[in-house]
């Protein structure tokens, strides 16, 4: 009941806090039992993303150490969330787990959905880490229990965040194509421990098919910065649509490939460009730059009918873009004081920013509505006024990366008035770097061939 009255809420609030999307829903069956099997980098947010996409209802398993006192247990049974412990909780915690594990084996048989994290461990990196055998042997032990009589489904799914602790940062799901369990069964008969490995190993691969994943941990930042300057071009190369998250996804996983192929192959060229890339993201945010404002179509805008043009979007715009923050931001603003403050781990930064806000909204929500009904007394107005605050939310998430791209176009015409030399020399190490990724693509192609 709970899960149900929460989930369109939370819908909601994710879409607000990322830029979602999500492959290969048809994929799953509607009539197996199934375990999702998704890539964790970000709390408490990785169950949530997948259940608000799942067709069925989905029970997932949280760190053991949530579940203290009997309302903490209450709330997130509801919300069909159980404990799974770990050995850093201790012998006597993790003994627990064989209640969990019955918990699976019983919703498998039922033909239900659950979600494991293979990985059992939340690490903000892309990349996979070694997979657990937990999974494996719930999976294989459920199929025992039932003597292989019927399939086991396990779906891998890649989470592939842009920033998962930023706010607006963007969020593509991949769900994999399912694999069979039952495929095991002759190995698993003459093996237990050969069946649970094999699949492990499967698994591990298939999900890394879904997902960008960096191998040397010393190109995390090139990759970003690679990604800032260099998507928009590759995409056009590919003659996409460079605003679809699905292409920015695609592009992501076939630039990261190039960087892992030439980090084996010319890892003197990945240097260089590691160096140079650095340095150029170090003096764009020195005068509060972005890159997009230095690519040569962005530069070729900035005339004086382009500038007519954003001043009159800004002066209609922005009037309405302070109501709605008026109706919608104090919420998000307290909720991230709170959470720079007292979250350290990068991995739950999200989960508690997300959380908060949402609830804090709702509270705010209805704090306005309560006063509208107070002070107008009129059922109109506040129909009128309801249906208006979840609207702004959204005009004000259109309208922000709108002004935000006017005002740094304003603030890079103010440097080319004032500092000409510097913008000169911005543009030429931009021009530098994409000539050398130009020349790195090449080569990496030569190798594809």
């Amino acid at each position: 009941m709970l899960y149900s009255i929460v989930k369109p809420h939370v819908i909601f609030s994710l879409n607000i806090f990322y830029k979602l999307d999500v492959r290969g829903l048809e994929k799953i069956p509607r009539d197996k039992p199934i375990v999702f099997a998704p890539n964790h980098s970000n709390g408490f947010v990785d169950p949530v993303v997948v259940a608000i996409f799942s067709p069925k209802k989905v029970r997932f398993f949280a760190r053991g150490d949530v579940f203290k006192g009997k309302l903490a247990l209450w709330i997130l049974d509801k919300l069909n969330i159980s404990p799974m412990y770990r050995m850093q909780d201790g012998f006597a915690e993790v003994k627990k787990n064989d209640k969990s594990f019955e918990e699976c084996k019983q919703l498998l048989t039922d033909n239900k959905t659950i979600l494991i994290f293979p990985e059992g461990i939340c690490i903000q990196e892309r990349r996979l880490q070694p997979l657990k055998k937990g999974l494996s042997r719930i999976v294989f032990q459920t199929l025992e229990s039932f003597d292989f009589s019927k399939d086991v489904i396990v779906i891998p799914i890649g989470l592939n965040y842009s920033d998962p602790k930023r706010f607006r940062s963007k969020l593509f799901i991949e769900i994999g194509d399912p694999l069979s369990v039952r495929q095991y069964e002759s190995i698993y008969r003459d093996d237990k421990v050969k069946a649970i490995n094999d699949f492990t190993k499967k698994l591990e691969v298939e999900m890394s098919k879904y997902m960008v994943i960096i191998k040397n941990r010393e190109n995390d930042k090139l990759m970003e910065g690679i990604e800032e300057i260099y998507m928009n071009q590759w995409l056009k190369d590919k003659k996409v649509d460079v605003n679809k998250l699905s292409n920015q996804y695609e592009g992501s996983r076939e630039i990261v490939n190039m960087l892992n192929c030439l980090d084996e192959r010319n890892p003197e060229l990945v240097a260089s460009l590691r160096e140079k890339v650095a340095v150029y993201t170090k003096n764009l945010n020195r005068h509060n730059l972005r890159d997009h404002l230095l690519r040569e179509e962005s530069i070729n805008k900035m005339n004086i009918g382009t500038f007519i043009k954003e001043y009159i979007i800004i002066y209609l715009g922005m009037p309405l873009y302070f109501i709605g923050l008026l109706m919608n931001y104090l919420p998000y603003y307290l909720a991230k004081k709170y959470t720079n403050k007292n979250i350290k781990k990068n991995e739950f930064k999200a989960s508690v920013y997300a959380n908060i806000s949402m609830m804090m909204w709702v509270v705010y929500y209805f704090i306005q509505l309560t006063l509208v009904a107070l002070i107008v007394h009129n059922w109109k107005v506040f129909f009128i006024y309801a249906i208006i605050v979840p609207l702004s939310t959204k005009y004000v998430l259109q309208f922000y990366p709108v002004m935000k791209k006017i005002v740094g176009r304003w603030r890079l015409l103010r440097m080319v008035r004032k500092d000409r030399d510097t913008v000169q020399q911005l543009v030429s190490e931009r021009a530098a770097i994409i000539d050398e990724l130009e020349l790195a693509k090449k080569e990496y192609l030569s190798y594809s061939k």
